[in-house]
Order: structure tokens, then sequence, then C-alpha cells
């Protein structure tokens, strides 16, 4: 298991929820312009209007329609977030997509300080095109796109893959573990090798006052022999429920080092 799939799934309780995509028989609801802390099926977001989410749980597929917008905060969403010909898309602040991030010929779309558990893909669009502090566990695909691009501080367990963009994609401080292709080779980064000595000499995990989980010393079993990290984990609390606390690695740039 690659370090920091298993670092994501960290957690403290008798169980660990995962998302996973999956098909199911669900029923529409059209986006009112406001969601907050409820739950719905498959969630449409009609053309040329706009929809704001937060804390919203979406048990399936979100579908963007043409120039709408899509501000979304703190959600969970089973499926996929498909848009095509959409003004803006945006997924932020801790959100967690259980499928694909799809947006195309449309205009923008921002990924920020979210999990999504497959793919993102940004095809043709014109606007500003970004990927920041997330998680992504399949591959991102960037490709003719014409409004920029921004890629940086992700952890990537698939491929960075970019390909005529004009702009070509700035960025930087990206762990990815499989191929980074064409215009992103450069837009990599590595864990951290030399931590402050105190990340690996604490006696315990502790948890600080900002709710991070502080754990000295992981020992990881791998090909070449037994690796040691600490790590800082960021307190999940819209993944915590029944009593179970968990734990995420936010920014492995910043959050995970190797020990001596």
């Amino acid at each position: 298991m690659k370090l920091t799939t298993l670092l994501n799934r960290i957690a403290l309780g008798t169980s660990l929820c995962l998302l996973m995509p999956v098909s199911i028989m669900a029923e529409e609801i059209t986006c009112p312009g406001f969601l907050s802390n409820t739950t719905v099926d498959n969630l449409l977001v009609p053309a040329n209007s706009d929809c704001n989410l937060n804390g919203t749980r979406v048990m399936g597929t979100i579908t963007v329609e043409a120039n709408a917008t899509l501000n979304a905060e703190k959600i969970i969403v089973v499926g996929n977030v498909q848009a095509e010909n959409a003004s803006q898309v945006n997924i932020l602040n801790g959100s967690r997509i259980g499928g694909s991030v799809q947006v195309k010929q449309g205009g923008g779309a921002n990924v920020s300080d979210s999990f999504i558990d497959s793919d993102i893909q940004y095809d043709s669009n014109i606007s500003l095109l970004q990927v920041l502090r997330s998680t992504v566990g399949g591959n991102v695909q960037v490709v003719q796109n014409t409004g920029g691009v921004e890629i940086e501080g992700n952890t990537i367990d698939g491929n960075l893959q970019c390909k005529e963009n004009t702009p070509a994609p700035v960025g930087g401080g990206n762990i990815v573990q499989g191929s980074k292709e064409d215009q992103c080779r450069q837009l990599s980064g590595h864990v951290t090798t030399t931590p402050p000595r105190d990340k690996c000499n604490q006696s315990h995990p502790s948890v600080a006052e900002d709710t991070n989980l502080h754990i000295p010393r992981v020992s990881v079993i791998t090909p070449s022999g037994v690796e040691v990290y600490w790590a800082t984990l960021r307190f999940a609390p819209e993944l915590s429920r029944n009593g179970n606390l968990v734990f995420e690695l936010a920014n492995p740039a910043t959050n995970l080092g190797r020990c001596d």
C-alpha cells in the first residue's frame, strides 16, 4: 500500500467510513439555490443558475448544466461531479468526492483543500482552473484549456497529465505516485526528509489545540525494509460519526516526513 494512501486511512475508533462510487437508482432534485446540512440523492444544477452547498451529502451524482455555477464547501458526494459548458465549479474546504470531478468545455474550476477518490478531469475550458492542496486517489488530467491552470501542493496517487494547454500549467510541490507527463513534468515535489527533531522524538501521539493529530513515529514496511515517518493528521469532522473520530492526511508536502 502506498504511504500516502495508508496514512489517509488512519482512523481512531471501531470503524472507518470509506466512500466508493456506486451506481444506484435514485431521485434527482434540482438545487434550490442553497443547501446546507441535508442529504439528497442526485443533485441537478440547472442551466443559468447558481447553487451553493455547505455540508451537503449527495448519495449519487452532482450534474452542473450550461452557464451554471456550483460553489460547494465541506460536501460529501458518493458519486461524481459532472459539469459540461458550466460557468464555474468550486469544490472547497474539506469536501470529499467518492468518484471523479469532470469539468469540460466550460469556464473555470477550483478544487482546493479537498479529497477526490478518483480522477480530476479538466478538458477544453476557457477560464482559470485550479487544483490546490488536495488529495487525489486517481489521475489529474488537464487537456486543451486556455484560461490558465494552477496545480500546487497536491498528493496524486495516479498520474499527472497535462497536454495542449495555453498557457502551460504552473505550480509545484505536488507528490505524484504515478508519472508526470508533458507540460506537467516540472510540477512535482518531494516528501520532506529532514524534519524538525521534535517531530520524531515525541513519546506518544498527541492532539494539539488546532485539533490536528501529531504522530511521531509510523513504521511502514517497504520492499527495501522498514521506514519510519512522522505525520500530522487533520481532524475530519465531516467523516466522524457514531462516536468515531476520523483523521486524514492533508498537504503531505508539509505534514509528512521521514525520521532518521
